[in-house]
């Protein structure tokens, strides 16, 4: 038992180096990430598709959102319909009869990937965007978008994605997980390594997705309309990928409010294989995956072990100081996003949120990518 415990502790003590270096890197990358002028010259045709199914309930408000832009430069707002069998095509067919800038269209195969596709293909726009139809943003969006293209000649635009509304403390937990995990893109992306993005809030290049073959290659997963095309995007333009740190950008989504909802997303989202991340998304993962098992393992050993004898009670305060050394470093980069997406006042369930955090990143990486999951109505 000792020489195991002495094992196990020495692979999670290089473990937290790493991960404490990571997210010091991550922090010092969201500090150096500045905020943008907001103007732009109004010259940037802009697309924005919204692939929609099954969104009676909030299609009518992100509409709203869209069509109160204040971008001065031509925009089109295009729809695509994925089958939706509840009245979400009746609601988008009104809003179109009243609005010409707002075209519906009708997926032809099924899946987001699909829809996207046949969005790009009806539109010659310079700029596409993408959000989902649950999601509403200010009226300076698109605005802050193409300004931010404009300014920096990216290739793809990946902005900020916030919860909005949380109401329990399971749903603010998420959005402690959603600013981390928008602090770690922005990080990353300054040292130009795309580990990130969220296809609620993304704009590239319709001349860029075309030369990257658009979905080709990836079309058979799920889920990776962001990600995937991210990392193809990304390969053939060094340096092309931006994140876009600024308030006005925001796209807000509500939370999970069931358990089971909840479990659904992450399954969808980890539903691609390990092989179809790139080489800094596998390093990333690996690290949090593994200094997290290692912590819980090293916890329950040397607790069990340090009751049978005295001799092995060291290793369980080391184990103690690992776990504060990794809260340490991960409030400083959530305090850094929290204060940017004004939710500073969220950050007194951060312990809580960290205990249960760690269990959740070892269940979801042994079980995330196995089992089938239902999303809109479909199972998959």
């Amino acid at each position: 038992m000792l020489y195991l415990l002495w094992t196990i502790t020495i692979l999670t003590c290089l473990l937290c180096l790493a991960y404490a270096v990571m997210i010091a890197l991550f922090s010092y990358g969201w500090l150096r990430t500045g905020h943008p002028a907001v103007l732009s010259s109004g010259n940037v045709p802009v697309a924005v598709i919204v692939a929609a199914r099954n969104e009676e309930n909030g299609i009518g408000a992100c509409l709203e959102a869209l069509l109160a832009q204040t971008y001065r430069g031509k925009v089109s707002i295009i729809v695509v319909d994925d089958h939706s069998d509840d009245r979400t095509l009746v609601i988008l067919s009104e809003y179109a009869r009243k609005y010409p800038q707002l075209s519906v269209l009708n997926a032809e195969g099924t899946g987001k990937k699909a829809a996207i596709l046949k969005g790009i293909g009806s539109t010659d726009a310079e700029l596409i965007i993408t959000t989902d139809a649950d999601c509403v943003m200010g009226g300076d969006w698109i605005e802050s978008i193409v300004a931010f293209y404009e300014a920096s000649e990216a290739a793809m635009v990946v902005a900020p994605v916030a919860f909005a509304n949380e109401g329990s403390v399971f749903e603010k937990m998420q959005s402690l997980e959603l600013m981390a995990l928008m602090g770690s893109t922005c990080g990353s992306l300054h040292f130009n390594r795309a580990i990130l993005c969220n296809g609620a809030n993304l704009a590239y290049r319709r001349d860029a997705f075309y030369e990257v073959k658009g979905f080709e290659g990836i079309d058979a997963q799920p889920s990776g309309d962001d990600v995937l095309l991210m990392y193809k995007i990304g390969r053939r333009y060094k340096g092309g990928v931006k994140f876009l740190k600024r308030s006005e950008a925001i796209v807000y989504t509500p939370a999970k409010r069931t358990l089971r909802e909840f479990s659904e997303q992450r399954k969808r989202w980890a539903s691609k294989p390990f092989s179809a991340f790139n080489s800094e998304t596998k390093a990333v993962s690996l690290v949090v995956y593994l200094f997290c098992l290692l912590l819980i393992l090293m916890g329950v050993l040397s607790a069990f072990a340090s009751v049978k004898s005295a001799v092995c009670q060291p290793f369980f305060q080391i184990c103690l100081i690992l776990t504060g050394i990794k809260c340490v470093f991960d409030f400083l980069l959530l305090f850094l996003a929290a204060s940017f997406f004004r939710k500073k006042h969220y950050l007194y369930l951060f312990l809580p949120e960290q205990f249960m955090y760690v269990f959740y990143v070892v269940l979801a990486g042994l079980f995330g990518n196995r089992g089938r999951f239902e999303w809109k109505g479909r199972k998959f």
